[in-house]
């Protein structure tokens, strides 16, 4: 059923940001869906989301161009009536040890990654302050963001940047009750199809060790994260960056087993690992500790 408003999600004809847009439409919610390269993916996922019951539109345009932003919040407008939320999903990863660093890839990241996605919140914030619309800003961030990782300056520097300026949006827009915050996904596997699991995936197959909730996220577990933000429910949150990462930032370690080996000198101790010997070890510890306390008590 829907519920009469409307949201625009950059870059949804695939990965996290397809999954936001399906989300949001089973939750009534009208569908500006955005691609810039893909025109194929963005009209199946417009497909899904009409399946819905909803209205929706299509909308294409590269976020690099300053032009862009602007654009779409006006044909969002223009097409489906009105702009309650925007999800500012679009972007790009790429890793680059200092000595390899590109100016191109610094270009692009800036660009796409930060220069965009401010851009576009500047848009919607101007059509919904002086239309009275208390809407939500939403801005995909990284778990990155908050810990460094081997070879992720550039990118993750610019989504701290973001999580900091996440914080000043919702300052400058408080008074017109719009609601600016930020979601940070963890390792996200947008590449297995969502009936396989992704422990049987040749990209993610290991990557659940390293988190606490013992498995990778997918898509459609962004999607409900978003659900949840841009609803009433959440209607006294802003300024807040949101950890969807199924607990990996909490102990702060690393994603995978190669930068665990890059950043910390513990190959040999993981090979040579044996938890029975390391647990006999620890209660033999604890003994001789007792015995030493026993001794000094005499």
């Amino acid at each position: 059923m829907r519920n009469g408003k409307v949201a625009l999600v950059t870059g949804s004809s695939t990965g996290i940001g397809a999954a936001v847009a399906r989300q949001l439409a089973k939750d009534g919610y009208d569908i500006a869906v955005h691609y810039s390269s893909s025109k194929e993916a963005g009209e199946a996922v417009l497909e899904k989301v009409l399946a819905e019951g909803v209205n929706g539109c299509l909308l294409s345009g590269n976020l690099t161009d300053v032009e862009v932003p602007g654009r779409l919040v006006k044909e969002c407008v223009e097409k489906l009536g009105r702009l309650d939320v925007l999800i500012n999903n679009a972007g790009v990863t790429r890793f680059e040890d200092l000595r390899e660093i590109k100016p191109e890839t610094m270009d692009l990241l800036y660009q796409l990654d930060f220069r965009g996605m401010i851009l576009c919140a500047k848009a919607a914030a101007n059509y919904m302050v002086p239309n009275k619309i208390p809407g939500v800003i939403l801005f995909n961030t990284s778990i990155r963001s908050f810990s460094p990782h081997t070879s992720d300056a550039v990118y993750a520097g610019l989504k701290a940047g973001l999580n900091r300026a996440i914080e000043s949006f919702a300052i400058d827009l408080g008074p017109y009750g719009i609601r600016v915050n930020g979601f940070s996904p963890g390792v996200i596997d947008v590449k297995t199809p969502e009936d396989q699991d992704s422990r049987d995936s040749m990209w993610f197959r290991d990557h659940w060790r390293y988190i606490p909730l013992r498995r990778v996220g997918r898509p459609v577990d962004m999607g409900n994260v978003v659900s949840l933000l841009v609803s009433d429910k959440a209607d006294y949150i802003t300024g807040q960056v949101i950890r969807a990462d199924g607990g990996l930032s909490v102990p702060g370690v690393a994603d995978n087993m190669g930068d665990l080996f890059r950043i910390y000198e513990i190959k040999d101790l993981v090979e040579n690992y044996n938890e029975d010997d390391e647990r006999k070890k620890i209660e033999e510890m604890r003994y001789q500790r007792r015995k030493e306390k026993e001794e000094q008590n005499k």
